[in-house]
């Protein structure tokens, strides 16, 4: 009687022992990993503002809008917060471009956003961020029969949150939302813009 007894508490004390041992398991796995360091990041932007910056009329009655189509190329780095990269800062600077072309003339986008934001990670394949940006000399440019529409906007802060899918370690895409105004002349616009990506991290 006393072995049957015995027996169900002998059980329950291995269990009880597994369970306390699994947390020190666990932790003994997640600092034997690397920690998180501090990586090359880049990506390509296709972007579409809500509202374009110019309108063009062709000859043949044709109309195109200037934003329509924006593409970016921007490069940093990301740094870790945490050992394991779950919370990470990004750092990234670059250009953003959009170009209508005619035969008599062109008339084109250009800026330089610096932007720095906060990301988590999540379930190793999601990555979340947002944070603010600043657009550096946003201009127009026109050639040819456009030549006298050159507009320069003022420097200005605006802000991006960006949802990714991690592929793996070092190739992604997602969505981003880029809220922005522009001013030039004593008037404002609002170039907020919805667009992909594409990024790498090395």
């Amino acid at each position: 009687m006393n072995l049957l007894a015995g027996r169900p508490a002998r059980l329950v004390g291995g269990a009880l022992s597994l369970l306390l041992s699994a947390p020190a398991l666990a932790q003994g796995k997640s600092t034997s990993e690397a920690p998180a360091r501090i990586q090359f990041a880049g990506n390509l932007a296709l972007g579409h503002q809500f509202n374009g910056l110019a309108d063009v009329t062709y000859a043949d009655g044709s109309t195109e809008t200037l934003g329509d189509a924006v593409l970016g190329l921007n490069a940093g780095a990301t740094f870790p917060l945490t050992r394991d990269g779950q919370y990470e800062v990004q750092a990234l600077f670059g250009f953003l471009f959009s170009k209508l072309n005619a035969s008599n003339g062109t008339l084109s986008f250009l800026e330089f956003p610096l932007e720095v934001t906060a990301h988590v990670n999540l379930w190793r394949f999601l990555r979340i961020g947002a944070g603010p940006t600043l657009h550096i000399s946003p201009m127009i440019r026109g050639d040819g029969i456009a030549g006298s529409s050159d507009v320069n906007f003022g420097t200005t802060v605006g802000a991006v949150v960006r949802v990714e899918a991690r592929l793996n370690r070092t190739f992604g895409f997602g969505l981003d939302y880029n809220w922005l105004k522009l001013s030039a002349n004593g008037q404002s616009m609002d170039a907020s813009r919805i667009g992909g990506v594409l990024s790498l991290y090395l």
